[in-house]
C-alpha cells in the first residue's frame, strides 16, 4: 500500500517519545484496553475499508501534533493486489505464515498464489469480511487474544505501519515471537528516519474529517525498531529498502 509520513522533526531519537506519553505508552500495557485502530467515534475505517478509494490520516491527538506529524494512507493501495516487491519479500519467507493485522486480505492472497499457508489476525469487523471474501483465512481479534497454532508459525507480518499496534512495539514483539516456530522469523516494516521512536495516542480521521476515538500508536525507524527487536529476543538479521519501504528480517534467538 502506500503510505505517505510528514515528519515534524527529522532529529528525533532512538530514546525520545511524545512528550509527556513516555510511561503509559511503552512501559505499561493499560493502553491495551482502549479503542483499536480506526474504530470508535465515527468509524472511518470501517467506513472507507470496503470502498477501496480516498485517503485516511493518522494524527496525533490535539497537543502532540506539533511534535509529531501525520501519516496518510491510500486506501487504494490497501485494497489492490500485492506488489512484485511485496511478493518477492514473501518468497523469502517460511509457511506458515501470519499476517498480524492482515487488513483486506492483499497479503494473504498474495501468500495462497505462491503456495504459502497463511492466516490473517485483524480487530476490524471490515477487514476480516474483506480478507475472507478474497479466499483467505482471516480471524477476528487482537493479537494479544489466543491465536491458533501458538509456537507453530514460521513467519510473521508486520507491514504497513502495523508495528504500532497497541502502542508498545517491545511488547508486541514479545508477543509475535511467542507465536513463532523455533526457526520462525518475523518481517516488519519500518519507517524514515531511521531513529524515529514515538509512542502516542492518535486518530484515525477521513477526508471529511470524520475521526475514530482515540486509540494508543506507536512508529519507529529501522534502527529503532531493530532496537526493540533486541529487547523482545529478536536478531535483526536482513534489511531490504523495496520500492522505497524499509523491511526488516527479524529472527527468535536459538
Amino acid at each position: 500500500m502506500s503510505i505517505h509520513t510528514v515528519h515534524r522533526d527529522r532529529g528525533v531519537r532512538s530514546d525520545a517519545f511524545a512528550p509527556g506519553f513516555r510511561t503509559r505508552a511503552l512501559f505499561g500495557q493499560a493502553l491495551f484496553g482502549q479503542a483499536l485502530f480506526g474504530q470508535g467515534g465515527h468509524e472511518p475505517y470501517a467506513r472507507n475499508l470496503p470502498l477501496g478509494l480516498g485517503r485516511l490520516t493518522l494524527r496525533p491527538e490535539p497537543g502532540l501534533q506539533e511534535s509529531i506529524g501525520p501519516v496518510h494512507f491510500n486506501m487504494l493501495g490497501w485494497s489492490a493486489p500485492a506488489t512484485a516487491g511485496e511478493r518477492e519479500l514473501l518468497r523469502t519467507l517460511r509457511g506458515p505464515v501470519l499476517d498480524v493485522g492482515c487488513g483486506p486480505g492483499r497479503m494473504l492472497e498474495a501468500a495462497q498464489e505462491l503456495g504459502l499457508a497463511s492466516m490473517g489476525v485483524d480487530s476490524s469487523p471490515a477487514a476480516v469480511k474483506l480478507a475472507t471474501d478474497r479466499g483467505g483465512v482471516a480471524i477476528l481479534g487482537s493479537i494479544f487474544d489466543p491465536v491458533p497454532h501458538e509456537r507453530g508459525w514460521g513467519s510473521a507480518l508486520l507491514l504497513d505501519g502495523n508495528i504500532g499496534i497497541g502502542g508498545n512495539i517491545r511488547a508486541l514483539l514479545e508477543r509475535v515471537a511467542s507465536l513463532l516456530a523455533p526457526d520462525g522469523q518475523v518481517l516488519a516494516e519500518a519507517e524514515a528516519p531511521d531513529f524515529l521512536d514515538v509512542a502516542y495516542l492518535a486518530v484515525l480521521e477521513d477526508s471529511d474529517g470524520r475521526a475514530s476515538a482515540a486509540f494508543p500508536w506507536a512508529r519507529a525507524g529501522a534502527k529503532a525498531l531493530a532496537f526493540h527487536a533486541a529487547r523482545a529476543g529478536l536478531d535483526a538479521v536482513a534489511a531490504r529498502t523495496v520500492q522505497g519501504r524499509v523491511f526488516l528480517t527479524l529472527e527468535r534467538r536459538p
